[in-house]
């Protein structure tokens, strides 16, 4: 149209042109061509183009108009179509919380038909729990103008409970601002209970392999100890040490919750290399010669190699590797006197550092065949005056601000023998002997 009025423009100027050239006067026959009002021509012409101008103009963006209202529709009609065949539960409701959309998969999920959902409260369709969750997210999402993913709730469809996953995105008007809130909702219910049951299997697993380490120290406690609560003891003081250490800044890098538990675990392993040590010198009540003690002193190392013996079979961080540290050092000495290597200060593990103490605790607390129990009160003033000498004088500080608890451990442990044994254990008659 565009091209037709420009045409008709320059035909009419073009011809006025040339009848002005070869004839100056008024032709009679131009006059009888376009009438007696022939100056009005123009005019006509002029409007005529301009008309057929604008209205080519109106008409191009109509039709543009009319293909991008096509082309929207058809763009948001896949939306829908993607949003109804997606397997996660898809939603969008306003700023009160009422459903403007549910895909299918959502309608399965909550057992209901889209025309029962749309224009619902939150409260009603997901049950007032999952709601008041969403709410929490739909509030933080405007708050801080992002999504909130991950949001697990609980909710009852069906009559049946489920666990979902749901998430949250803004839903902006045409001028930006938010006006609704549309997210995801997950059936989480099956790989939580897979997880929930993952974890049970994970826990007995640990319980097992707890308490069948626990037996295999025995066999050398037996030996040595008698049948008492040595080990356990142990290994409740190494953790109490463990914990208080844990709060110093220099080890709030380096002890964390799993080194905690690993040395929980492994502190029984202490002297699992008296194994390897005769009877007759192992129990032997008297004095010991040179070459005797000489060969107590090996189940330090008879125990690090049983313990390394083991890792070869495993694969990646293993409690073991503190075990080990503990079997082999746990007699070494802050000021160096120690064996079997003779290690002075922090070159000795911290693990043995701590079990050192817990050790020799036990030991000044316990009746043995060599000797009577001590008291939990000489025992601190023997672990304090071996301050950076035989100990790690950080530990000992450690020690003396926990002291209430090990004598509290020590009392509980020593009561379950009594129980166990349905007399009073000779170490607690023992234990206000000083």
């Amino acid at each position: 149209m565009v091209l037709t009025a420009l045409f008709l423009a320059a035909a009419y100027w073009g011809l006025e042109a040339l009848l002005n050239v070869f004839s100056p006067g008024e032709i009679s026959f131009y006059r009888e061509l376009f009438g007696p009002r022939v100056g009005e021509m123009g005019m006509r012409i002029i409007a005529a183009c301009l008309f057929l101008l604008f209205g080519s103009h109106v008409q191009y963006t109509i039709n543009e108009r009319r293909r991008a209202e096509e082309a929207l529709r058809a763009s948001e009609e896949k939306y829908r179509t993607i949003l109804e065949s997606i397997e996660e539960g898809y939603y969008e409701v306003d700023l009160l919380g009422r459903l403007r959309f549910v895909n299918d998969s959502l309608r399965r999920l909550l057992g209901r038909p889209s025309a029962a959902l749309v224009g619902l409260p939150l409260e009603e369709a997901l049950g007032e729990e999952a709601a008041a969750v969403l709410g929490e997210a739909f509030e933080r999402c405007r708050r801080e103008n992002r999504p909130v993913k991950a949001v697990e709730c609980r909710m009852r469809a069906g009559g049946e409970a489920l666990i979902v996953e749901a998430s949250v995105s803004p839903l902006r008007g045409r001028d930006g601002e938010i006006a609704g809130f549309r997210g995801i909702l997950r059936d989480r219910t099956e790989t939580r209970r897979l997880e929930m049951d993952l974890l049970e299997s994970y826990r007995k697993l640990q319980q097992a392999r707890a308490a069948t380490i626990l037996g295999l120290a025995k066999l050398a406690e037996y030996r040595d100890e008698g049948t008492g609560t040595h080990l356990e003891r142990i290994r409740e003081y190494a953790r109490v040490l463990a914990e208080e250490l844990s709060r110093l800044p220099r080890y709030r890098g380096y002890i964390d919750a799993r080194y905690i538990e690993d040395i929980y675990q492994s502190a029984i392993l202490h002297d699992i290399g008296k194994v390897g040590i005769p009877d007759t010198i192992l129990l032997k009540p008297g004095e010991l010669t040179g070459e005797e003690f000489e060969a107590i002193r090996r189940h330090t190392v008879l125990g690090a190699e049983a313990i390394a013996a083991i890792q070869e079979g495993i694969e990646g961080r293993s409690f073991l590797n503190i075990g080990r540290e503990i079997a082999f050092c746990h007699h070494e000495r802050w000021d160096g006197s120690g064996y079997p290597r003779g290690l002075k200060g922090e070159a000795i593990p911290l693990s043995a550092r701590i079990v050192a103490v817990a050790d020799v605790y036990d030991a000044l607390t316990t009746r043995r065949f060599y000797k009577d129990a001590f008291s939990h009160e000489k025992a601190r003033r023997i672990i304090a005056s071996l301050r950076g000498k035989h100990f790690d004088p950080e530990v000992v500080d450690a020690f003396l601000r926990t002291e209430e608890r090990f004598d509290r451990i020590r009392r509980e442990r020593l009561r379950e023998e009594e129980a166990a044994r349905g007399v009073p254990p000779p170490g607690d008659r023992r234990v206000s002997a000083g």
